[in-house]
């Protein structure tokens, strides 16, 4: 990756530069209730478990599959998933990652390329994080998810930046970096969160670089690692 090439650096959010495991736990325990009062004697470790499976697995949406692993009925599905509420709230910015875009937006444009519910920016702003994005993507507000191909060329689109131009971080193999290095992105994945099971891919399709945590990415972009 060659550093003096590079002008955008493609950010997704969750896992990645917020901490969403506070929230992941609240909502894992509400299915886990919510089961467990219809009969279902499911465990929170046996559920993060399963979740852990599919993720690995690179399913889309891996609650799914596990909760058609639960329940015996389609009402019992939709009974467990009734009233379950993700709160973000709960989410945080990992630590160090505000001076992190500071100093990276001094040499880069940062954007983010997310699959989230409304109101991102917002949620960016109570972090005093927005300023430092001069591209935002949201799933909600665009109407189209990653790995969608159309959700990063609109991102290129917008920034009026070329594939080997840019890099995307993410924390999933499935959503962020393999969709990233097909268009011919270059790819940081970080290990953080569930996704962290993945095993990314040989070849073109593999990441520029693999690191255990989003403050580790910095030294990859602000010193010359060319391959």
């Amino acid at each position: 990756m060659d550093l003096t090439r590079i002008k955008w650096i493609f950010f997704d959010l969750g896992d990645t530069l917020l901490d969403e495991s506070a929230a992941a736990e609240d909502v894992i325990g509400q299915y886990v209730r919510n089961a467990n009062r219809l009969g279902y004697p499911i465990s929170r470790d046996a559920m993060c478990e399963r979740l852990s499976h599919y993720f690995r697995e690179m399913t889309e949406i891996p609650i799914k599959p596990v909760l058609e692993e639960i329940v015996s009925s389609p009402e019992h599905w939709h009974a467990i998933r009734e009233g379950v509420k993700y709160n973000k709230q709960l989410e945080q910015p990992f630590p160090g990652v505000e001076p992190m875009l500071k100093r990276l937006s001094a040499s880069y444009k940062l954007g983010v390329i997310a699959n989230q519910s409304l109101g991102t920016l917002d949620r960016l702003k109570g972090y005093n994080l927005d300023s430092y994005f001069s591209l935002m993507g949201s799933s909600a507000e665009l109407g189209m998810n990653k790995p969608d191909p159309r959700f990063f060329h609109w991102a290129l689109k917008e920034a009026d930046c070329r594939p080997e131009q840019a890099v995307m971080i993410g924390d999933r193999i499935d959503n962020d970096i393999i969709p990233a290095r097909e268009l011919g992105l270059h790819a940081i994945w970080v290990k953080q969160g569930f996704a962290r099971v993945q095993q990314p891919p040989d070849g073109e399709l593999a990441p520029d670089y693999i690191v255990d945590q989003i403050l580790d990415a910095e030294p990859l972009l602000t010193r010359k690692h060319d391959r």
